[in-house]
């Protein structure tokens, strides 16, 4: 079913820690038994035409030597073409700091690429991860639900070595509407505005003064509601701003 939606690859998703998840064996529940999961990854790499990939923690945990560096080789000798690793067990969750270090232990082991994932939270982080473990690639996990901004700026960082200007406010104003709007045409009012909440407060974090507009939408239900309360704060922003240009002259 995968094959025929024609994507680039196929990843699967050996990382999720959630329990509900991972106790019946799904997600990170697939490192309690390394041997199953690649004979499973192997199964997969035999019946479809696209390359596979596989996301994965380093253990299970709370192992004292992690499988991920033995796991890494298998998954290549059965065919998969990139690994992604969660640099965390799957009992530490989101807790606890991702430990690198994995990454590049894996990408010593084997020929195919290994991407680091786990705690890149800026443009800066995606740097060192890069230099410290020597991987192809860094994979942005939950920052990027609220502050998808950090792809413009690793990029600008890792290419042109400078740090890009951090996203306006009229930016994160029009992307929340973007967002808002596009939920809404595919799941209806009702479920469109509730699903799209955390990602509104996510993009409004950090911003000082922006408290009271995130406690308003979260309990705001209509669309049309929603927009007239981030064009107001649109425009009590530009207010200031002008205020301030003109108290300066």
């Amino acid at each position: 079913m995968a094959e025929r939606a024609e994507p680039t690859a196929i990843d699967i998703n050996c990382g999720c820690w959630v329990p509900k998840i991972a106790g019946r064996g799904a997600g990170a529940g697939w490192l309690r038994d390394p041997g199953a999961m690649v004979a499973m990854a192997k199964m997969v790499v035999e019946r479809v035409a696209l390359p596979v990939t596989v996301k994965t923690r380093i253990g299970y945990g709370p192992e004292s030597d992690m499988p991920i560096v033995d796991l890494a080789r298998r998954l290549e000798d059965a065919g998969v073409q990139a690994l992604t690793v969660h640099c965390r067990t799957a009992q530490m969750g989101h807790s606890g700091a991702a430990d690198w270090d994995w990454a590049r232990k894996a990408r010593e082991a084997v020929s195919i690429p290994v991407v680091v994932n786990g705690d890149i939270k800026c443009a800066d982080d995606a740097r060192r991860a890069l230099a410290e473990t020597g991987c192809a690639g860094v994979m942005v996990g939950r920052r990027a639900i609220e502050h998808p901004w950090i792809f413009r700026e690793a990029r600008t960082l890792l290419d042109e070595g400078v740090e890009c200007a951090p996203p306006t406010w009229d930016e994160r104003i029009d992307l929340c509407i973007e967002h808002l709007a596009a939920n809404v045409a595919e799941r209806g009012e009702r479920h469109g505005v509730a699903v799209t909440r955390r990602h509104l407060t996510g993009y409004l974090k950090g911003i000082p003064g922006a408290a009271t507009l995130r406690q308003r939408l979260v309990v705001t239900d209509t669309m049309a509601a929603c927009v007239e309360l981030l064009e107001e704060s649109r425009q009590r922003r530009a207010a200031a701003r002008s205020h301030d240009m003109e108290a300066s002259l």
